[in-house]
């Protein structure tokens, strides 16, 4: 099928949502003709959709089936997996948000977007070798390097030529960037990187871009850079590619760096400000990741459930079924809306530096991230379960989904930490802002007019709940915490950070329903979407809301038993 012009909903939001009288002259001139610069979009996605909805499809069980090539201690990509990546650069898909003078297209994020759903949709694995391989790195020398690595490494890795990683996380360090160990030290006038890197996607290329510290007695983030290593000569060892269970066509290697050249890519000092552009722009292709998973599962759930018939009629028409279909469709469109959104806030914040663009990308970014795995993993639990037992037997694909949707919470930062950067921004804002906590708050994105009664008392659930938490933070830490004049503590912020997941998810399913719900104002035909968007946000926080208020069941108490024994 045509994943674009087969796909109602990504029509509808394509033809309708998408603000492109606003984003056509932003990114492509003040004389840019709308119309026809959409039209030539479209048309575009729609040459994409066929080829994604049948080439990539039609490979994805192949993709999964083979996995990675391990053949005599090198690591290689499956042949199915290198014909994904050659039609998908022959199609331009590397270059779509590139300028042109590199071999691009020079089209919006906004539009790329769509396309790297599709591909999701068809086969996620691919996505990310695409993505990481070749898209990404080119996009990362584009903004920080020299003229000269810009010319040298861009057009190749458009082509196809190179392909390429990044490289951040290590062994000891996960999550925490900080603790990167990886040195990149200067020998007559060359770089030399020691250290070792693990879970790297796309990682038995040509090249890598690798976080590495480079200031000497540094620590934290301070003192970090970024660095291009060429493979040839075997400047770097590809130790080994991970077994994994999930997206299984991707290659997820560990490197190993002992005095490998390497050239700088930016500033020294300034790799955690360029690797968190990365970072920011992967959570959001990652939600996107999600709603092409989500997408596939749904669409083999919907038509088992109008083809298998139990008790004299279609399962999709008994009532508990339906609810199923109807909550996975609402999923989908909510994530949709909000991924959407962020999408052309990104085109925003890169083509007109929009501050506050850039606030209400970063309040989005965690949200659609955490609500693009989470959520999505309902999505694929409720699809296996429509199929019952036949959801565990690999020819129906439901399984597959839901094996790849599992990685969505643990990649490019985990629900956890999406959760924290999502309730340490609020806290943040509470703290300077108490005000927004009475005037309809939490935050200004969501204290406009609400977009409906269950929104309403969705947000007021929530707002409630974040005013007696901030209330007993501010009587335990006293005026100078409350105006600002200090940091709170660990032990004062405890109790936030114990409920943050359940924070982000209220705020998720907030932003979920103010987003439908804009819409539906615009197209009668999202009403019914967005009304149930709105009771599940109702529900969801006051699940959460009771939780929050019931304390904290010992948990704190626990983390202290454990310090005190770890301080003997």
């Amino acid at each position: 099928m045509n994943y674009f012009t087969e796909n109602p909903d990504l029509v509808l939001t394509f033809d309708r949502v998408v603000p492109w009288d606003r984003l056509v002259p932003l990114t492509q001139g003040p004389d840019a003709d709308v119309r026809e610069t959409v039209a030539a979009w479209r048309e575009v996605l729609g040459a994409a959709g066929e080829y994604v909805g049948t080439e990539i499809a039609g490979r994805a069980r192949e993709v999964d089936a083979i996995g990675v090539v391990r053949d005599g201690g090198r690591v290689e990509t499956s042949a199915p997996m290198r014909a994904n990546l050659r039609g998908l650069i022959e199609l331009g898909f590397v270059g779509l948000s590139l300028p042109e003078a590199y071999g691009g297209s020079g089209v919006p994020y906004t539009v790329s977007s769509f396309g790297v759903g599709m591909i999701a949709r068809a086969d996620p694995a691919t996505m990310v070798e695409l993505g990481i391989g070749y898209s990404e790195p080119a996009a990362m020398i584009l903004r920080f390097g020299t003229d000269e690595q810009r010319r040298r490494y861009v057009p190749r890795l458009v082509r196809g030529e190179l392909k390429g990683a990044v490289a951040m996380t290590e062994p000891q360090a996960g999550s925490d960037v900080g603790s990167v160990q990886t040195t990149a030290r200067e020998e007559q006038g060359s770089w030399r990187l020691a250290g070792r890197k693990q879970f790297i996607s796309a990682g038995n290329g040509d090249l890598v871009i690798v976080l590495a510290r480079c200031v000497p007695g540094s620590s934290g983030l301070d003192g970090l850079g970024l660095f291009i290593a060429e493979r040839e000569g075997d400047n770097y060892l590809v130790e080994r590619a991970e077994h994994k269970f999930t997206i299984r066509g991707s290659t997820t290697c560990s490197l190993v760096f002992e005095g490998s050249k390497a050239e700088l890519l930016g500033e020294v000092g300034g790799g955690w400000r360029e690797i968190l552009t990365f970072m920011n722009e992967s959570r959001v292709a990652i939600g996107i990741q999600g709603l092409g998973i989500a997408e596939a599962a749904y669409e083999k759930a919907s038509r088992y459930a109008a083809e298998r018939v139990q008790m004299g009629r279609p399962i999709r028409e008994h009532p508990m079924i339906a609810e199923l279909l109807m909550e996975m469709e609402t999923t989908i469109a909510g994530l949709r809306a909000i991924a959407t959104e962020a999408s052309v806030l990104q085109d925003e914040v890169a083509a007109a530096k929009d501050e506050g663009a850039a606030r209400r990308l970063r309040e989005l970014t965690p949200l659609v991230k955490w609500y693009g795995a989470e959520e999505v993993i309902r999505v694929c639990r409720s699809a296996l379960q429509i199929h019952g037992g036949y959801g565990v037997v690999t020819e129906y694909d439901v399984e597959r989904h839901m094996r790849d949707a599992l990685i969505l919470p643990i990649y490019e930062g985990t629900s956890q930490i999406q959760s924290l950067m999502a309730v340490r921004d609020l806290m943040r804002l509470l703290l300077r802002h108490p005000a927004s906590l009475v005037r309809g708050g939490p935050t200004p994105m969501l204290a406009g007019r609400p977009v409906g009664g269950d929104y309403a008392v969705a947000r007021a659930t929530l707002t409630g709940a974040l005013r007696a938490m901030t209330a007993s933070l501010a009587r335990r830490g006293g005026l100078d915490l409350v105006r600002g004049r200090r940091q709170p503590t660990d032990a004062e912020v405890a109790p936030f950070l114990l409920h943050a997941e359940r924070i982000t998810e209220t705020l998720a399913h907030l932003h979920v329903a103010r987003a439908l719900g804009e819409q539906a104002r615009r197209i009668p035909e999202r009403a019914g979407l967005a009304a149930r968007a709105a009771r599940r946000a109702k529900l969801v926080a006051a699940r959460n809301a009771a939780a929050m208020g019931a304390g904290d069941g010992g948990v704190l108490a626990r983390i202290d038993e454990w310090q005190r024994a770890r301080a003997r």
